[in-house]
């Protein structure tokens, strides 16, 4: 009898953790649905792409060009809290040679990032953040440092990360989030409360897109 009444306490258990398990993951899919909720307007024709309880990537056009924008989770960061980043493609050709990335504070587990695979590291041009790598896969063909300038504010914004080119278009990486502390501390679980993209933080991103890639396709094409 004794052994009878463990099982069945044990299974109403498990029955308990199963649900909570289930409503908790209902919860954070509904939270992460409404990540682009106050931007979508910003876009013509947005499109909202839905991924399982994953958060969603929005796409649409901006001044005429197809736009991405999707969040990252990043929790390979060392002795660092998990970060949320919004990453931001402008989608337009270019007529550059190679491409071109800035990585600010870089630590090596930017696996969002091509730039750690680009062999060449230029100097970090006066005006720039530092710590910064500067780096292409092909310098003879890399377009000049002066195609980011419409994009050194930008740049100097602390929640930047990485602005690159190439030919296919141009490329953002910001800091959204960082992820609740003591969630993690306890759980060691990446858990972001309620993120919204901002409306000026997607009108001055796509803004420093557009300026960059339109100098870059004007400075290039008179070289």
């Amino acid at each position: 009898m004794t052994g009878t009444l463990i099982l069945v306490a044990t299974a109403a258990l498990a029955a308990v953790a199963v649900h909570l398990h289930l409503v908790a993951r209902r919860s954070a899919a509904r939270d992460r649905s409404g990540l682009f909720d106050d931007v979508r307007d910003l876009l013509e024709a947005p499109r909202l792409h839905r991924d399982g309880v994953g958060y969603p990537t929005l796409t649409g056009l901006a001044g005429g060009y197809p736009v991405t924008i999707r969040a990252v989770v990043d929790s390979l960061a060392v002795r660092k809290l998990p970060a949320l980043w919004l990453e931001v493609t402008l989608h337009r050709p270019l007529p550059v040679g190679a491409s071109l990335s800035v990585l600010l504070r870089p630590s090596g587990s930017e696996f969002f990032s091509p730039n750690g695979r680009f062999a060449h590291e230029l100097d970090t041009p006066e005006g720039f953040p530092r710590p910064a790598r500067v780096a292409t896969p092909d310098p003879d063909r890399a377009p000049p440092l002066s195609v980011l300038d419409p994009g050194l504010g930008f740049l100097r914004e602390a929640p930047t990360k990485e602005v690159a080119l190439g030919t296919a278009g141009v490329r953002a990486v910001r800091l959204l989030a960082e992820c609740d502390q003591n969630a993690y501390r306890v759980g060691r679980r990446a858990v972001f409360h309620r993120v919204r993209v901002a409306r000026s933080e997607l009108a001055g991103t796509l803004a420093a897109l557009s300026g960059v890639g339109d100098h870059a396709a004007s400075t290039v094409e008179r070289c």
